[in-house]
């Protein structure tokens, strides 16, 4: 016979396994539930957050493509601007009147030409001002000033020392000039 201290022994464990079963079950239960929830939570979350880093860089993205566009426009005007003022310079040399022509007799021939050269210019610098950098306009808009000045000491064919001077100054900062906005056009094609 079972002595009533064992009975109750007996019965305790018993009460105790049989709701330490259920509480352990139920805590299984409850944890698998919340842990599901979390992880909907989580994803959600995550799908948010994805959601959002793929909106700020397609937003990025669209922003590289406009500058892209702007540069490309600038660009090819300051590709037009170079290869336009090549052209003006091609009709602003002298050539050669004679075998024996000097560079002496050549700046004559450019300061005879000062009032053309000045409207040359000036036309110049009404298209394509907006492409040139701070010098190359500063440049542009000394040698309009000297073209214009210059052209009141060279009447005719009779053109002073000073006038002379003038024009070898003046074809050479427009050279300076030509190279620098070609110098610009091709280290930004080499980019």
């Amino acid at each position: 016979m079972e002595s009533p201290l064992w009975q109750t022994v007996l019965g305790l464990l018993t009460a105790l396994g049989g709701g330490g079963i259920i509480v352990l079950s139920l805590s299984s239960w409850l944890g698998k539930v919340w842990a599901e929830r979390l992880g909907e939570k989580l994803k959600a979350s995550n799908t948010q957050a994805l959601e959002r880093i793929k909106a700020d860089f397609l937003r990025e993205v669209e922003s590289y493509k406009v500058k892209l566009k702007k540069s490309e426009f600038i660009f090819q005007k300051e590709f037009e601007a170079a290869s336009e003022f090549s052209r003006l310079m091609q009709s602003i040399h002298p050539g050669f009147n004679h075998p024996m022509m000097d560079w002496y007799e050549a700046c004559d021939v450019i300061a005879q030409n000062f009032g053309s050269i000045e409207s040359k210019l000036n036309d110049f610098l009404a298209k394509y001002g907006a492409v040139l950098t701070d010098g190359e306009r500063k440049i542009l808009t000394d040698a309009i000033s000297d073209a214009g000045y210059g052209k009141f000491d060279a009447i005719g064919e009779d053109v002073s020392a000073e006038a002379n001077k003038q024009a070898g100054n003046l074809y050479n900062e427009l050279q300076e000039l030509e190279k620098q906005m070609i110098g610009r056009v091709r280290d930004q094609s080499s980019l």
